[in-house]
């Protein structure tokens, strides 16, 4: 039986990317010469951020920025990808998957203590699990445990996780779950962890320990000097919150900050040619999408979504707004991964076919005012994107202008990042220009099942529920691409997001800042997941 991306084919998936990286512009993991040096201790780097956290406690936080810190910085996965992405021991030093497949075992390592110093035990990871699962904690990420049923406490440092049924890649079901410590947190009622006093104050165990936190303006980060895996070269990082990309720009070039995401494409040029900063760019799983919320009734009727989707030149925002830093896509499935319907492709920029089917729909320009309207109801609506991301925000301005071309009066609007996570969650726009990072296993299942936590658009389609189920639960490849080709057909015919760009990471770093470049891309879609092995030459610090 052939399983869904066996350690071969991660093996091979891993150099398709790297080799995509190192041609991709920019330089790639090992193009520093400065690598060759000796790492040293010592030094302190900041990382600018566009918007603050939300809370540092997995049960609670929606950002992916925090998702990040808490995966890699603060805390511990029981598991990560190694350069090859294969699986790799973290928090765990040892894990295996019955024979059966029905469960799988992750033994904690021995001697690893919260930042407090009280050890870490199999009880924090069995404690976090039943927290994950109980509805009144209502955990953001609960869809990814969905074919755990239950943890068992096996002896003082093993522990064993039961299946539902048999599933594919059972091991990746715990990639991005992070335990929490259950003696500081037990006491807090579940449906109250969002507001819990731990989430500003957060105890540890990753390699670095929190120190404080000012709101909306930095997170200063200490190193971890009992870290199992040694202490972290650098002294200290501190997370600077700068709303402004031209600001956080500014900063680099200066030798401000060290390190930034979501760098504009129109400035990776002026990092490439600085002697302060230098660009780093890889391709990712990630899209920016432009979601529909069907509860509206202006794109309950797929003829407007597929019109609206043929108005857009997805090709001009690759060939303009990006630079090249990112693809058109034609749905959820990256270029890289083997669940890609090959046979599809994307919907042509075609105004006047758009025209067409918004005719089709009953819309028509009843009164002259270059805006179509059906029933007295013109064709109205709003876009909604973040403020601190420049990108989207041009993203806004340009499809403006197509939309109006065919007679869609669509209105920008910039919000702040966790406003915008606020409405993506509870469903209150018309739509929204976001980003969307999926996983190494491809499981879109938070995006498009009924009812799911991230499916903000309120997507429904019975079909799509049951393929995803079955598609998720066939160990067989050769099974399950049928399945997901006909998935992959469905979201392209139904359109119920606008897949507007395949993206590239872009993040610019300073020149001093060293060991940052991600070794094992697409896992490493953050720097973040490296932070221990940062460090500053002497003489830079």
């Amino acid at each position: 039986m052939t399983t869904l991306l066996s350690p071969r084919s991660r093996t091979l998936l891993a150099a398709a990317v790297l080799t995509t990286l190192l041609a991709c512009g920019g330089p790639g993991p090992s193009t520093d010469s400065a690598e060759e040096e000796a790492p040293s201790y010592g030094g302190t780097a900041i990382v600018g951020i566009g918007s603050d956290f939300d809370v540092f406690n997995e049960l609670a936080t929606t950002s992916a920025i925090g998702d990040q810190f808490i995966g890699h910085v603060l805390f511990q996965n029981l598991l990560v990808y190694d350069e090859n992405l294969d699986y790799a021991p973290a928090l765990a030093d040892s894990f295996w998957v019955a024979e059966d497949g029905l469960s799988a075992s992750f033994r904690i390592r021995d001697g690893v203590r919260w930042h407090d110093g009280q050890p870490v035990t199999v009880d924090d990871v069995v404690w976090s699990f039943e927290m994950s699962k109980l509805d009144e904690t209502a955990y953001p990420e609960r869809q990814a445990l969905e074919y755990v049923e239950r943890a068992e406490r096996v002896d003082d440092r093993t522990v064993r996780f039961h299946f539902t049924g048999l599933h594919a890649e059972p091991l990746a079901d715990f990639m991005y779950w992070t335990p929490m410590p259950k003696h500081l947190l037990e006491d807090v009622p579940p449906a109250e962890m969002i507001n819990a006093p731990f989430n500003r104050q957060p105890v540890g165990n990753g390699p670095f320990r929190f120190m404080s936190w000012r709101a909306n303006e930095q997170v200063v980060m200490e190193a971890n000097e009992d870290y199992w895996a040694g202490r972290p070269y650098l002294d200290r990082v501190v997370f600077r919150v700068i709303p402004e990309p031209a600001t956080a720009i500014t900063e680099l070039l200066s030798g401000g900050i060290d390190l930034y995401r979501n760098v504009p494409p129109s400035d990776m040029a002026r990092l490439e040619a600085s002697d302060a900063a230098r660009p780093l760019t890889w391709p990712t799983l990630g899209f920016t999408i432009l979601m529909f919320n069907l509860r509206e009734p202006i794109f309950q009727d797929v003829r407007v979504r597929r019109a609206l989707t043929m108005a857009t030149d997805r090709q001009s925002l690759v060939d303009g707004l990006v630079q090249g830093y990112g693809e058109v896509s034609t749905g959820p499935a990256a270029s890289m991964q083997w669940e890609r319907n090959e046979a599809l492709e994307p919907w042509p920029y075609d105004p006047d076919e758009a025209k067409r089917l918004l005719a089709e729909a009953g819309w028509r320009d009843t009164d002259g005012d270059g805006i179509l309207d059906q029933d007295g109801r013109p064709l109205r609506f709003e876009m909604t994107t973040n403020t601190d991301n420049i990108l989207r925000r041009d993203i806004l301005v340009t499809l403006q202008s197509q939309f109006r071309a065919v007679g869609a009066d669509a209105r920008a609007r910039s919000v702040e990042f966790n406003t915008l996570v606020d409405h993506w969650m509870s469903g209150e726009f018309d739509t929204l220009v976001a980003g969307w990072d999926l996983y190494l296993r491809f499981d879109p299942t938070q995006l498009f099942e009924t009812g799911a936590p991230y499916n903000g658009g309120a997507y429904s389609n019975p079909r799509v529920d049951q393929l995803l189920r079955e598609a998720r639960t066939t160990l067989d490849r050769d099974a399950a691409e049928p399945l997901w080709d006909e998935f992959l057909q469905i979201i392209h015919d139904e359109q119920p997001y606008i897949f507007l760009i395949a993206d590239h990471e872009r993040w610019g770093a300073s020149r001093r800042l060293r060991g940052v470049e991600p070794a094992g891309a697409p896992n490493a879609y953050s720097p973040l997941a490296s932070i221990a092995r940062w460090w500053i030459p002497p003489d830079a610090r």
